[in-house]
């Protein structure tokens, strides 16, 4: 589990003047619920999503669930609203451990009618990091992309951050496809049709905070 005694500004992230700092994970859940509207950014099969409560997402045939069953996201990259962002960070270099933890959290803060961006480090723990137990980084070349802080670059938040629940609504399947196959001079003419199939689900909650895994 990543620890800190204090955020701090990420470098080439910070443009103009923000007066509040954030230090704890409590604390940004506080500014995200003080705004009325969320959105988050997860992956679902291999694929990213932006999505927002009661979207309908139409994906590759999900084997092993029926209509009406709840799933719950555990691929959530980032939670915000107008005003902050919370991303989980993978950064391009640190220390590695070979039984992973947390990914560390920042926060973004944006202000209304400018450009200010302010990126901080968010502490999820209260005792002094020891160097040998920072969350492993990723050396990839994605993470250098951006300035710390501004790319998630597969790293998730945890669930005691942010829930996702959906509703699978139902199986459905693509319009009708046809496939011509052919051997030139044999005589040889073959059409395969095909419907692909999908199952959509709806964003059906999307809470802050630990939930109750009973319910």
């Amino acid at each position: 589990m990543l620890s800190q005694a204090a955020p701090a500004v990420a470098a080439n992230a910070t443009f103009g003047q923000m007066t509040e700092q954030v230090q704890d994970v409590p604390k940004v859940l506080e500014l995200l619920r003080s705004q009325p509207d969320h959105y988050v950014v997860a992956s679902i099969t291999g694929r990213t999503f932006v999505l927002a409560l009661s979207d309908l997402i139409t994906l590759p045939r999900l084997r092993g669930v029926e209509v009406g069953d709840v799933l719950e996201l555990d691929r959530v990259h980032e939670v915000g609203s107008r005003n902050y962002t919370l991303r989980a960070q993978d950064p391009a270099s640190g220390r590695r451990k070979a039984q992973g933890g947390r990914f560390p959290l920042v926060l973004v803060q944006q202000n209304d009618g400018d450009k200010t961006v302010r990126v901080d480090m968010v502490s999820t723990d209260t005792k002094n990091a020891e160097p040998a137990s920072v969350t492993p980084f990723s050396p990839s070349w994605a993470a250098q992309l951006l300035p710390s802080g501004l790319a998630h670059v597969g790293a998730t938040l945890p669930a005691d951050v942010v829930c996702v629940r959906c509703v699978v609504v139902e199986h459905t399947k693509g319009p009708l496809e046809r496939i011509v196959k052919f051997k030139r001079r044999k005589g040889y003419r073959k059409v395969i049709t095909h419907k692909q199939p999908y199952t959509r689900v709806r964003v059906d909650a999307l809470t802050l905070g630990a939930v109750d895994r009973d319910r």
